[in-house]
């Protein structure tokens, strides 16, 4: 059969073409299904202009109402700049973030108004409010300023000022808007490379980009809340950068679309990134998998693990996943096996680089794996949209899209060869900024485990808190703790209790006006350091009373009365200082709502409110405050927190 007929003789369904047919049905009938379908059918479609129909089909105010009204996305309000024309990356960009349970709000700036856009104020974009603020520039940016292409001594001084007129805007930017600022550095064309003739010059031109472009990376680090692409790791997974000449003429599409595709999931991923929705945990098959061959078939003996292809496969997958878990990532084993003869392999097998305290949970048994990830998923106290499922099985990974499409499934090669490098360039554990809490993830889950033993053995609540000995330290935002607490604003968990997310670039601007007040807080105990688990927004208002804008717990510490001890802290604190009374305010959301009655179990009385929404005021009036916990030792004392 030819391979351009299906089955019937006719014509071959283009791929995504299914899926397509059913996203237009859901759309019609206002996603009454819910994200995930939409989810599982953005997945299916590779090809770009799928996607961008896609993108298409799902943009517009009313389906992304409808989506959100649906549940499960977290919004972002993104501003696109450029120096060439991207018409469609907006669709691009709404399908892949609708595919990675983020709903885009977007702005496009017009043709090459990039520069004079920010210079000129921003007024519409600062009306639009972005949380996220993103510039592709090709090498026209550069060259407008160009008088002679040739002069590569030129060429030479222009690019050392543009890396510092580019780091002179960024600053704009934060100024006029706010927000992250994602940048990329800048593709060289073949065509401007290629007329100079001389491969001195060209070499010299190359050093020179090179450094440029080294400058423009260089602002991740010196300048506040900035990330920088990188456009040679985009072209690498797009296989091309430049779109088509014709192209270029006609409607100044430079680049390729495949390219814009690639930069369009690597701008959800810092989206994700930047909403506390990186995944946290990487579930691992182990037959064929993990190793090659199957160890109740094969004996220990007999495993494809390390040696020669396609073992040394394997074991680059096991390399990668132990490069992750240095990193904060969680790894678990999810297996169809016998699970003495598993752990035995993992344990003794030579070649084996992971062992089974690499695992923070090792589920080997014959039960279906969607139900095994359920229970891993409440284990752990996650949610399985922070979960990454990896298998060489085709029809396991379909049974979890199918019923668990939250979790991030891999569409894994026939070839275990491209395991690992189809795994990494995924990005699933992406994140703004590695903090010592995220590189101390498995320990902290393997402590949690060591608690839980000890609260099976204990003979009631009060008695496991005070076995415990947990002890509570507030410390204010400072240089060593802001990008985590900050991070902790950015979770979509079930204790954010009022939902606003803040930048390190705010936290520092409102530190320095005096405006506001931010607080982390640490919590150790007998079984080890749980790092930083709370995160507290303060302020003072004109009459003289505190406001808590928003108070964020780690679900790791749940149930152990370190929410009632930081409130409580609070309240003692603002009586201390004089405060006439403390106000908060819950706004409710998908994951809050078991935390909806807080506020009032501490205190605190409903006020009425004028605008309508959903959200809840309370206030405390400070002329009893409760006890504060007696299973932890607080470390500060009552004026732990401020507001100036």
């Amino acid at each position: 059969m030819s391979p351009d007929l299906d089955a019937v003789g006719g014509p071959a369904a283009r791929p995504g073409a299914t899926a397509m047919r059913e996203l237009r049905a859901l759309k019609r009938g206002g996603f009454p299904s819910g994200g995930p379908p939409v989810r599982t059918l953005l997945s299916e479609i590779d090809e770009v202009l799928d996607l961008e129909a896609a993108g298409a089909l799902l943009g517009g105010a009313v389906p992304l109402e409808q989506l959100a009204a649906a549940g499960g996305f977290a919004g972002q309000r993104m501003a696109l700049l450029g120096s060439t024309t991207m018409d469609s990356l907006p669709h691009l960009l709404t399908a892949v973030g609708v595919r990675e349970g983020v709903l885009p709000r977007i702005r496009l700036s017009g043709f090459n108004q990039w520069r004079f856009e920010i210079l000129a104020g921003a007024a519409e974009l600062k009306e639009f409010e972005p949380g996220v603020v993103a510039c592709l520039l090709d090498d026209s940016a550069v060259f407008e300023a160009v008088t002679d292409p040739l002069d590569v001594a030129e060429l030479e001084e222009r690019c050392q000022a543009f890396a510092e007129e580019l780091a002179q805007w960024a600053t704009a930017v934060r100024e006029s808007l706010g927000g992250l600022l994602v940048l990329c550095t800048l593709p060289l064309s073949p065509l401007r490379r290629d007329r100079i003739t001389d491969y001195r010059s060209k070499a010299r031109l190359d050093a020179v980009w090179n450094r440029m472009n080294a400058a423009v990376a260089d602002l991740a680090a010196g300048q506040p809340a900035t990330v920088v692409l990188s456009h040679s790791a985009i072209a690498a997974h797009a296989g091309t950068v430049f779109g088509g000449d014709r192209m270029r003429h006609v409607a100044a599409h430079v680049f390729a679309p495949e390219f814009l595709k690639a930069y369009a999931e690597e701008l959800v991923r810092v989206v994700r990134a930047g909403l506390g929705r990186a995944a946290k945990c990487l579930l691992l098959d182990l037959d064929n998998t993990l190793w090659g061959g199957v160890v109740g078939d094969d004996d220990i003996g007999g495993l494809k693990l390390g040696g020669a292809y396609p073992g040394t496969a394997h074991l680059e997958l096991q390399a990668l996943a132990r490069d992750l878990m240095r990193q904060g990532v969680m790894l678990a084993v999810v297996s169809k096996n016998d699970d003495q003869i598993a752990r035995e392999a993992v344990a003794t097998h030579p070649e084996m680089l992971l062992r089974e305290d690499s695992f923070v949970r090792f589920r080997a048994n014959w039960d279906p794996k969607p139900d095994n990830v359920r229970a891993l998923a409440d284990e752990l106290n996650i949610g399985l949209d922070a979960m990454v499922f990896v298998d060489d099985n085709p029809v396991e990974r379909g049974l979890m899209r199918r019923l668990l499409p939250e979790v991030a499934t891999v569409e894994m090669p026939r070839d275990p060869a491209r395991y690992a490098a189809t795994l990494a360039a995924r990005g699933d554990f992406n994140l703004l900024e590695l903090t010592e809490e995220d590189r101390d993830r498995t320990e902290l889950y393997r402590a949690r485990a060591r608690r839980a033993e000890l609260e099976s053995t204990a003979g009631n609540l009060e008695d496991y808190l005070r076995a415990l000995g947990s002890e509570l330290t507030v410390e204010p935002a400072g240089p060593l703790n802001t990008a985590r607490i900050v991070q902790l604003f950015g979770k979509t968990n079930q204790f954010n209790l009022a939902g606003v997310r803040y930048s390190e670039t705010e936290v520092a601007q409102r530190l320095a006006e005096g405006t506001g007040a931010f607080f982390g807080a640490r919590l150790t105990d007998h079984y080890g350091d749980n790092g930083l688990i709370a995160a507290l927004a303060l302020r003072e208002q004109d009459d003289g009373v505190w406001e808590i804008e928003n108070f964020v717990l780690s679900c790791r510490v749940f149930s152990r009365n370190v929410e009632d001890a930081l409130v409580g802290l609070v309240l003692r604190s603002a009586r201390k200082y004089g405060a006439r009374a403390v106000t908060a305010r819950f706004r409710p959301t998908p994951k809050n709502a078991r935390f909806a009655a807080f506020y009032p179990a501490q205190g605190f009385t409903p006020l009425p409110t004028e605008d309508g929404s959903p959200s809840v005021l309370f206030r405390h009036d400070l002329a009893v405050t409760a006890d504060l916990p007696g299973s932890i030792r607080i470390t500060n004392d009552e004026g732990a927190f401020h507001v100036r």
